[in-house]
């Protein structure tokens, strides 16, 4: 350590703001810190004058007596003076003494005594106010906590055992190596041609959707995509039609842009959009219907033809954009997937949807890309939103993904996935119809990687999803997946159950405490 020599002092004990020069005894340097001897002199200086330790005007040593006090070499007094006087701290006279700049002080300083304001808490916008009333704590706590979220019955997770890792990598190694200075330098905001050319393919193979690949935007995944589309076609006080029950991710974005988000049910038949147009219950001037027609979550249901119809013809005569979701449309297993919106050959289609599609459920979360297409005329506009804000993802991920399509390994991976899914999905079926007790239902999906079971009314889902948690076992409650309704009208308590990411063992295991636990909540709510 390297303490401060003796320092004279004025009559009084404390030198005036021009007295002598001398440094303090508050100054204490380490040798071997991991911090440089001139950084701790900038540092323990500039908290002296925040302080209010070293007054305004006070004058400071020469760099020379500085150095000889502390007992370092001048070039540490001269770096620690030039960094203070760069950002303000001091003021370096010429063949003068350096003196403290007129800085304020922080509170709980040894200056003059002053009236020092209430600290007050950093104030959020009424966007962020608005997402506590849709985010719950407990479910902001779990998207924070640090431990994986790979438990059963965890939702929205690919099983990471079935991907291709070597592939990727080798994608992903040679579009690095070959990268050049245009790739580097490109900035285009909707992403990477080469991505946006392979994603059109992919989807024209199977979706049905026809486009160009001006239309192909690259995003943050699904959600990125929403969130762009909340911004580009969303006004504060705009009515948006979501499915309920829906997600809670796309409640929030709408919620974000200021808009009102207008739930309207959803029943075997996917979205009722009679309920929609209605003048009372719906909303029939809405801007945007924010819609899953091939797999509505959570509940696996799809979009009848007519209702298709019906919800186009809508669009059509309101002005309004379908935004449609292909939530794990390509995971259908009783009967062929149906074709997007884009894929019908009605007058007008073309200019009323945006198609948006994810890799994060088919490969993984952590990936972050998804893609829209959007009709010509919302082109222009998309992008000079996206070029105000965040514009497209990593290059070389695009780079590699494209590879990994335009090569056919997404597409043999799709169908490994979709045989694995499927298998998990009916052994989950068969235990827990061997293990639920006879009051709770469990609705088998035609597709996709969750499905939902059904409580007897009255039990606290919320209750069972954190008795769950606390036995190793993740769940969503389905109570929070509906919107916010009128109080006279209660929300159906059920679970959401993930089955895609994990192995025959662990469900079976986690199933019966499932089924445990759930017997409990029914025998306590009797």
């Amino acid at each position: 350590m390297v303490p401060a020599r003796s320092a004279s002092s004025g009559p009084s004990g404390s030198p005036g703001p021009r007295g002598p020069r001398a440094t303090h005894a508050f100054l204490r340097l380490e040798r071997g810190a991991p911090a440089t001897l001139a950084a701790q002199l900038v540092e323990q200086l500039r908290r002296a004058v925040l302080e209010g330790v070293l007054q305004p005007d006070r004058e400071l040593p020469s760099s020379r007596e500085l150095a000889r006090e502390l007992g370092v070499s001048r070039n540490t007094a001269v770096a620690a003076y030039e960094a203070l006087a760069a950002d303000g701290t001091i003021v370096v006279r010429p063949r003068r003494a350096p003196l403290v700049a007129h800085v304020p002080a922080r509170a709980g300083g040894q200056g003059p005594a002053r009236a020092q304001p209430a600290a007050a808490s950093p104030r959020v916008s009424k966007s962020a106010r608005r997402l506590a009333a849709v985010v719950p704590a407990d479910k902001l706590d779990a998207l924070l906590e640090t431990r994986a979220r790979s438990r059963p019955f965890g939702v929205g997770l690919p099983d990471l055992e079935l991907l291709p890792w070597r592939i990727l990598d080798r994608c992903l190694a040679r579009r690095f190596r070959a990268m050049s200075a245009a790739d580097a330098l490109l900035d285009d905001p909707r992403g990477a041609p080469l991505l946006r050319r392979a994603v059109l393919h992919h989807v024209a193979v199977a979706r049905g959707v026809r486009a160009t690949v001006d239309q192909v935007f690259i995003t943050e995944g699904s959600q990125g995509a929403i969130d762009l589309c909340c911004r580009a076609l969303l006004d504060p006080g705009d009515a948006a039609w979501i499915e309920d029950p829906g997600p809670l991710a796309l409640r929030a974005a709408v919620r974000m842009a200021g808009a009102r988000p207008v739930p309207i049910p959803v029943d075997e038949d996917g979205l009722r959009v009679g309920v929609g147009v209605h003048r009372r219950r719906g909303a029939p001037r809405a801007r945007v219907a924010f819609v899953s027609p091939a797999y509505a979550f959570p509940s696996g249901a799809r979009l009848t033809l007519p209702r298709r119809i019906e919800l186009l013809s809508w669009a059509g005569e309101a002005g309004a954009v379908v935004v449609e979701i292909d939530y794990e449309g390509e995971l259908r297993f009783d009967g062929t997937p149906l074709p997007s919106l884009l894929a019908l050959d009605l007058e007008g289609v073309k200019d009323r949807v945006i198609h948006v599609g994810s890799f994060s459920r088919s490969l993984f979360p952590g990936l972050r890309l998804g893609f829209m297409i959007v009709p010509p005329a919302l082109v222009r506009p998309m992008a000079a939103v996206r070029a105000a804000s965040t514009r497209s993802p990593p290059h070389l991920l695009q780079a590699a993904l494209a590879d990994f399509i335009d090569e056919g390994h997404f597409a043999r991976h799709l169908r490994k996935l979709k045989q694995a899914t499927r298998r998990r999905r009916d052994l989950l079926l068969a235990e827990l119809g061997r293990v639920l007790p006879g009051a709770v239902r469990a609705r088998a999906p035609a597709g996709g990687s969750v499905l939902t079971l059904d409580l007897p009314p009255g039990t606290d889902d919320v209750a069972v999803v954190q008795a769950l948690a606390a036995r190793g076992v993740d769940a969503l409650p389905l109570s929070r997946s509906t919107a916010a309704r009128p109080r006279s009208a209660a929300r159906a308590p059920g679970l959401i159950l993930g089955f895609g990411a994990h192995a025959e063992p662990a469900l079976r295991e986690a199933a019966r405490t499932l089924a445990a636990v759930v017997a409990e909540a029914i025998g306590a709510g009797r």
